[in-house]
């Protein structure tokens, strides 16, 4: 209808899978790189979760583009509703195989012969199961009996399991713990940020033959984030209705009302269900500003312009993250004072703290969290937002455990397990003790959790906010000189990574030192910096003052 108005040759924000209009955010890419990185590194079993929408689909269809060559086999199994012979058959369908039989051990055997055969080839054979958190354990089970199959040296199958968070749940239950100790790559995906949005709608719209008959401008952008959350999926909904009331406004520019307008539209045709975003949406715009400076998504920290996780730069095996199945030994700390007693919540009474953090209002838990972030940063008790842009404060994602992250010495939000609508909560921790963490909000009315207590909610996804004063960028290509670097070398210097001259020069005695100090920190390597490599370092700088883990208040 408006496609011709606006000049498309195509309905740029349809719901069904195209793959010409395939879009891969930060986030997709880091879930891409984490799949092959597994799969061509023969780990066996991997997983992949997200809620609905966050485009999982988007992720394994490019995933299975490229294992389209001669060194891959591959099948796909949407949807696996169905018994434990249903499933074997349709595997053995999907690779070509006989699939005939009624019995589970002779679909087995076809199964193996097959990967024998593949494997003297030199073919790696993956098997991608969506959805598979309708599979019941008794399956998985039995799709365990299928990891059995290997050589010496190596594992004849690689199985991606993508599904819901329920997934998650699933492979926690005791009958399948053998299972779940085979995954070793895991990744949760999360929704796009506001920057990837923006990225997102530009993307589909010049895919769509797009020549310039239409724009949406930043508070449209921004609208369509808070009430999308980033899911691709409502927001494909959200712009499409958009175009439309522009349409019929004949408008070329989306505003941020044409945008609330579809919001209510949409609303009434899900008989309400959306109504409370709508109306609360209005209000929301009058913080647009504040958020927007911040660059903050649904749980605040993740929508920086200048700021993403530790991902690879490429969608290569040799440059996908390293993965460790165990956790890195606990980091020696020196003693420090511990703060008051930490809360004691025992396994016997674990649900109540799940229970606990739920009860709270998740966009006040976020706000409270940040809020105490940036006090610690020095902002006033009456103005912590404004503070922390006029701080000019960075937010950086760091994976890994909770060991890892305070031995970084920095205040850190963390993302927990615990979902509500919004996805996991945000607890910030400021202060840490021999056993304790000094937690924002408070639960069960008290401000301090034992690590133990905090590590069984953490997701392993946590947030760094810190000041880059001497701007040092996080993107240094090899023979750069400028003053900038004879910053980044007085960090490294202080570190006790560089001892050779300040001469501003980023050379193979200054990359060795970035990668010594990443190594001593516990962070990935990246000889071209990274935000997280100047995150860690931010404790070295004696220019500004920096609020430490310790109980002393800061550290320089």
């Amino acid at each position: 209808m408006y496609t011709k108005y606006y000049g498309f040759n195509e309905k740029p924000f349809t719901l069904t899978p195209n793959p010409r209009f395939i879009f891969l955010s930060k986030n997709h890419k880091e879930a891409f790189a984490h799949l092959l990185y597994g799969i061509n590194n023969h780990y066996g079993f991997i997983e992949l979760v997200g809620e609905v929408g966050t485009g999982k689909t988007t992720v394994l269809r490019s995933l299975l583009c490229r294992l389209s060559d001669d060194n891959y086999r591959s099948a796909l199994i949407f949807n696996p509703c169905m018994t434990g012979v249903e499933l074997f058959r349709c595997i053995n369908h999907e690779f070509g195989l006989p699939s005939g039989s009624e019995y589970i051990s002779e679909l087995l055997a076809e199964l193996n012969n097959f990967l024998l055969r593949e494997n003297a080839r030199g073919v790696t054979v993956v098997l991608i199961i969506d959805e598979a958190q309708n599979l019941s354990p008794k399956i998985l089970e039995q799709l365990r009996l299928i990891s059995n199959f290997e050589t010496e040296n190596d594992k004849l199958i690689q199985i991606v399991l993508a599904g819901q968070p329920e997934l998650s749940a699933l492979l926690d239950l005791p009958e399948l713990r053998q299972l779940n100790q085979r995954i070793a790559v895991r990744y949760r995906l999360q929704s796009m940020s506001g920057v990837d949005t923006r990225s997102y709608i530009h993307h589909r719209m010049v895919v769509a033959g797009e020549t310039g008959g239409v724009s949406f401008s930043r508070a449209a952008r921004a609208v369509i984030q808070l009430y999308s959350h980033g899911l691709p999926r409502l927001i494909n909904n959200l712009c499409d209705r958009a175009l439309l009331v522009g349409y019929g406004d004949e408008r070329r520019n989306i505003t941020a009302l044409v945008v609330i307008r579809a919001i209510l539209e949409l609303a009434k045709a899900h008989r309400g269900r959306r109504l409370y975003l709508a109306i609360t949406g209005l209000v929301v715009v009058i913080a647009l500003g504040i958020f927007l400076s911040l660059n903050l998504n649904r749980q605040l920290p993740n929508d920086s312009p200048r700021q993403s996780p530790p991902s690879p730069q490429s969608l290569t095996p040799a440059k996908a993250p390293v993965v460790i199945p165990t956790p890195l030994p606990a980091p020696v700390q020196a003693p420090i004072t511990a703060p008051a007693v930490a809360t004691v919540v025992t396994e016997k009474n674990f649900s109540q703290l799940q229970q606990e953090i739920r009860s709270l209002n998740q966009n006040k838990v976020h706000l409270r969290a940040f809020n105490t972030i940036a006090e610690a940063w020095g902002a006033g008790p009456d103005d912590r937002s404004r503070a922390a842009v006029k701080k000019k404060l960075r937010v950086t994602v760091f994976k890994g455990n909770l060991n890892q992250v305070i031995r970084l010495d920095l205040p850190f939000l963390v993302l927990t397990k615990v979902n509500g609508n919004k996805g996991g909560y945000c607890i910030a921790v400021t202060t840490t003790g021999n056993n304790s963490v000094s937690i924002s909000p408070s639960l069960f009315g008290k401000s301090t959790l034992s690590r133990n207590e905090l590590n069984s909610i953490a997701s392993g996804t946590f947030y760094l906010a810190w000041q880059n004063s001497s701007r040092i960028p996080d993107d240094v290509t090899t023979g750069n000189t400028s003053n900038d670097i004879r910053s980044l070398q007085r960090l490294l210097q202080r570190a006790g990574t560089y001892s050779a001259a300040i001469d501003g020069t980023f050379g193979a005695t200054t990359v060795k030192a970035v990668t010594d100090f990443q190594h001593s920190a516990g962070i990935p390597r990246n000889e071209t910096v990274g935000e997280l490599t100047l995150a860690a370092l931010t404790k070295y700088d004696a220019t500004i003052k920096i609020p430490s883990l310790s109980s002393s208040g800061t550290s320089k």
